[in-house]
């Protein structure tokens, strides 16, 4: 791989500002983006952790799950052999369903990471064998999901049961604290490995083995570098979510201040028009949105790929320690 062009001092804002202008710019790009955030498929750990936090307030994590299980099993086990049929087809239907979903995602996440890197080497080409590249590898990017997403539900599992143990009083409220600080950044991690696999086998055209131990070896030799831009990409993740809901307050406003005035009239066949055009114009921004997010997160992965492989990443920390070591060695004063 060719040698970054990327200045050290400006190795993060190079990197976000490419990834936002890819976002922006390349709008053919988009619907990979929608398909790729079909399943949280962008290195969503933050959207992990939103889930998390609900589920625990929640009280009982685990009871949405459980009782829908328990509702296909009695329909499963009762009724007559028509009913149980019916409801064996639709869970087949179901589980299809579902299964094309994640294919079409990681196919979708796969193709973004492969063609933005292949549009910084200024190669281009069409989204649909982009697409047909990320399905040649969608076995090993699935196994990617199943495996991290495995080891993420399992500190879930361990922070949920440790968060109400405090809560019951058997251990100190900070045992419950610790133990969801210890599951976010597992989910954090986890997911930096994830993409940094993903982009193993995209960019790097390595085998998943080898593509998972690439992603420990740049979390072990950059380990700073991987937190801190971890850390750029929640932010951004976050200024990016409140730019969605700002622009879907400054729809709903003029639309609740609209439905207020035509309900007094009693205009019902103009309110139904009405709530359909402001309803499908939300779904618009939202959709639009979520893909450019999904764009720009794996443009940002995928560069920072690039950068670890090359050899050449310095984290920001290490940067302004050396420069604090610089100063005081140049404020000594000279002994005569």
């Amino acid at each position: 791989m060719r040698a970054s062009t990327i200045k050290e001092g400006t190795l993060y804002r190079d990197i976000v500002r490419g990834a936002f202008e890819i976002a922006w710019r390349r709008r053919e790009l988009l619907p990979l983006g929608f398909l790729a955030s079909l399943l949280m498929m962008n290195g969503g750990a933050f959207e992990f952790i939103i889930r998390a936090i609900y589920k625990i307030s929640s009280g009982d994590p685990y009871a949405g799950g459980a009782a829908n299980a328990l509702a296909v099993f009695n329909a499963l086990m009762a009724g007559d052999a028509a009913g149980r049929m019916s409801v064996f087809f639709s869970l087949l239907v179901f589980l299809a369903v579902f299964a094309l979903v994640v294919l079409v995602a990681a196919s979708a996440s796969g193709a973004l990471l492969q063609t933005i890197a292949r549009r910084a080497k200024t190669k281009t080409r069409s989204m649909g064998r982009a697409f047909a590249g990320g399905a040649a590898h969608v076995g090993q990017l699935v196994l990617t999901q199943l495996v991290g997403r495995t080891v993420i539900f399992a500190a879930f599992v361990l922070a949920a049961l440790g968060v109400y143990s405090s809560i019951d009083g058997r251990f100190g409220i900070a045992v419950g604290v610790i133990l969801f600080v210890i599951f976010a950044l597992v989910a954090l991690i986890v997911s930096f490995l994830m993409m940094m696999t993903n982009a193993g086998i995209m960019i790097g055209n390595e085998r998943w083995v080898n593509a998972a131990h690439d992603a420990f070896r740049f979390l072990k030799r950059h380990w700073l570098v991987s937190l801190e831009m971890i850390g750029l990409v929640f932010l951004a993740t976050v200024a990016s979510t409140a730019l969605i809901l700002a622009a879907l307050a400054v729809v709903i406003a003029p639309f609740t201040l609209i439905l207020l005035a035509l309900s007094a009239l009693h205009a019902t066949a103009i309110i139904a028009v009405t709530t359909f055009i402001f309803g499908a114009l939300g779904l618009f921004i939202v959709l639009i949105g979520g893909s450019m997010l999904a764009v720009f997160e794996h443009a940002a992965w995928a560069l920072l790929y690039t950068r670890l492989a090359d050899h050449s990443a310095i984290s920001k920390l290490e940067r302004l320690w050396e420069k604090l070591k610089n100063m005081r060695k140049h404020a000594r004063p000279r002994r005569r």
